[in-house]
């Protein structure tokens, strides 16, 4: 009997339980601060946005960032193999690199790589992930040609409240989890820690161990200024399973151990009523170490023996100040100034750091009753390796007074700077630098319209974004003329374009029922005709119950046909099939308390619940089913 019968008593016993009633729920309008940098109501917000609130996460039962980005329209999320190995998420058929990742408005992407790895990124202290899908290179500048996803930590308030989590499943995973967070006299706090294990479910190495921490103060200092401070860490260790994937076999102790840190120190002040500004500065540094052990090369055609040790250590510092103008309720100045200070050390020789100076100014115009929303807005980048750079954008939105409908529409530029690997990676095996200090950044543009329809009392949400985005100047790795062993280099001689439509529903056919379901059909134009790990077809289909302290949550994800790399020999295209993963979890509040606890719930959770085969990266085998169970005390609090 597969262990998934472990966990569906509680799940069908929860559904049964609840027809019973229909509750009403009510909920204060979720905000959107990524979209315009102040904050906005979410129905104000004139591009393609979307929140999960903490509350949606606890639903899901998503212990990582990853696992809750996955339903979101436009978004892929690719995991090359087990839980902690690289995560890249990309946004309407952009490249990973294109795609800007904030903690509490501070950049993690790698200064190597561009990218952001979503593997190692918990949820525990997370009030809500913003998504912006398309370029926000006007107010983020590079990175953001694709869109821009922002987690956000809570906030401590009120008397204190501490919650503690316990649960484990198959593959010898378990998770704990501790928060702390209140408020005392002017001091909000905001603290937690969980560590993560898994043995995995490969034969060897495939375990995986992580360690997180994060903390969020709050301090008001007056009535109308307040200081801020963040922190984030978060360490962790796996096994390389697949690192011999170009020899057809697993690899016996390949290693990678990470630490991550990020800290932020924020000032914010209001002058006047309507005018207010905020300085801060912060910084996010990783040190990653690769390792690998190789007894005998038999797949190369020659023996040797070798040990291989890398390690990485990207940062980025930052510093910035911003100032918020109102005009009674029709419009709000932004002005801000920023300065980023890119660097990193490798055992490849890397030891180099870029700085860049931003200047981004935007107009938001609220017209006709808050009907009409124009926002123009534009970004200077002074960069120190390529020189200036201009980013204009506008969007605008419309609502129809008395029908629910609602149209939007806005053009974009944007850019994406070299990485440091891309500019200055040295020569290795035997091959010239690969790295090429004359590249250009990469430049876009971008159309979106969109419509959005409320029915049936805000029972029913209807929506459909079409987007058009062309990028020049991508950079390749093309082989070097006349050099013997086929190396490569970096070189600006790409050029794609990107057609898609974007669709979502929601309704509510019972106050205590949601369904939700998104689907994306992304078109491109590429050198090759390829557009490898993004599926042209995606979609999502998820249903809610809530009722008498039981939840219910199931979603179905559907991802179509995609291009790939092969990762083994003969090594050049593949093609993988579409899938289908459904993933169910539940939970259950006791309608007793313990002496020790206001609250106790029971919950469960089951991944790939129809045990698929499947690989969302070629060679890299996706989990199979796994489930978790736990339970769950709060203390304190109201």
């Amino acid at each position: 009997m597969k262990a998934y019968f472990l966990v569906l008593p509680l799940l069908f016993f929860s559904i049964s339980k609840g027809f019973a009633g229909e509750p009403a729920e009510s909920s204060l309008p979720p905000v959107f601060v990524t979209a315009t940098r102040t904050e906005t109501p979410l129905r104000q917000v004139t591009t393609s946005a979307t929140i999960i609130t903490a509350e949606e996460i606890e639903k899901q039962q998503a212990e990582t960032v990853l696992d809750a980005l996955r339903h979101v329209p436009g978004l892929d999320v690719v995991q090359s193999g087990s839980r902690g190995n690289n995560t890249a998420v990309f946004i309407r058929g952009s490249e990973s690199d294109h795609v800007l990742v904030l903690i509490d408005g501070v950049e993690v992407n790698s200064t190597t790589l561009g990218t952001f790895d979503f593997a190692h990124l918990t949820t525990e202290n997370v009030e809500r992930i913003e998504i912006l899908r398309g370029a926000g290179g006007t107010l983020y500048g590079s990175q953001a040609i694709g869109g821009v996803i922002n987690v956000i930590t809570r906030k401590g308030e009120g008397p204190l409240e501490a919650g503690l989590s316990l649960e484990g499943g198959n593959g010898r995973s378990h998770r704990q989890a501790l928060t702390l967070r209140g408020a005392a006299g002017r001091l909000g706090y905001s603290l937690s820690g969980a560590r993560l294990e898994s043995r995995g479910f490969r034969s060897v190495n495939d375990d995986y161990r992580n360690l997180s921490a994060s903390a969020r103060l709050d301090y008001r200092v007056t009535e109308n200024a307040g200081l801020k401070g963040f922190f984030h860490f978060a360490k962790s260790d796996l096994g390389l399973f697949n690192s011999n994937n170009f020899a057809s076999q697993p690899d016996p102790n390949a290693r990678e151990a990470s630490i991550r840190y990020l800290g932020k120190l924020e000032w914010e002040h209001k002058i006047l009523r309507n005018w207010d500004y905020r300085i801060s500065g912060s910084f996010f540094k990783e040190h990653i170490k690769d390792s690998d052990d190789v007894d005998g090369c038999a797949f190369f055609g020659f023996p040797c023996d070798f040990r291989s040790r890398d390690r990485f250590r990207p940062r980025s510092d930052t510093a910035e100040v911003q100032t918020n103008y109102r005009f009674e309720h029709w419009g709000t100045t932004t002005f801000g100034v920023e300065y980023k200070r890119r660097s990193a050390s490798t055992s490849s020789g890397i030891d180099e750091a870029i700085g860049n100076t931003g200047y981004y100014l935007q107009q938001q115009l609220q017209l006709l009753d808050r009907r009409l929303i124009l926002i123009p807005g534009v970004r200077l980048d002074d960069n120190q390796s390529f020189g200036s750079a201009w980013t204009p954008s506008f969007s605008a939105a419309y609502t129809f007074a008395g029908t629910g409908t609602r149209l939007k529409a806005g053009y974009a530029r944007g850019f994406k700077a070299p990485s440091l690997n891309e500019l200055f990676f040295p020569p290795a095996f035997g091959c010239p630098a690969f790295g090429n200090p004359n590249l250009d950044p990469e430049r876009s543009w971008e159309l979106n319209a969109g419509v959005e329809q409320r029915l049936m009392g805000d029972r029913v949400e209807i929506g459909a974004t079409y987007f058009h985005r062309e990028v020049t100047g991508l950079i390749e790795a093309r082989p070097i003329p006349g050099d013997p062993l086929g190396c490569f280099r970096a070189e600006n001689v790409g050029k794609a374009r990107f057609d898609g439509v974007e669709w979502n529903l929601g309704f509510k056919p019972l106050p205590s029922l949601a369904v939700n379901a998104g689907y994306t059909y992304l078109d491109w134009d590429t050198a090759d005709g390829k557009l490898r790990r993004r599926p042209r077809h995606r979609g999502s289909i998820g249903l809610n119950y809530l009722r008498d302290g039981w939840n219910v949550n199931v979603i179905a994800h559907l991802i179509g046909r995609r291009d790939d790399f092969r990762a083994a020999s003969p090594f050049g295209d593949t093609s993988k099939p579409g899938y289908l993963k459904l993933d169910v979890s539940s939970s259950y509040e006791l309608p007793w308390k313990a002496p020790f606890a206001n609250s106790l719930a029971l919950f469960g959770k089951i991944e790939n619940l129809l045990d698929k085969r499947y690989e969302e990266a070629d060679g890299f085998r996706a989990r199979p089913l796994n489930f978790l169970l736990g339970v769950r005390a709060r203390f304190g609090g109201t």
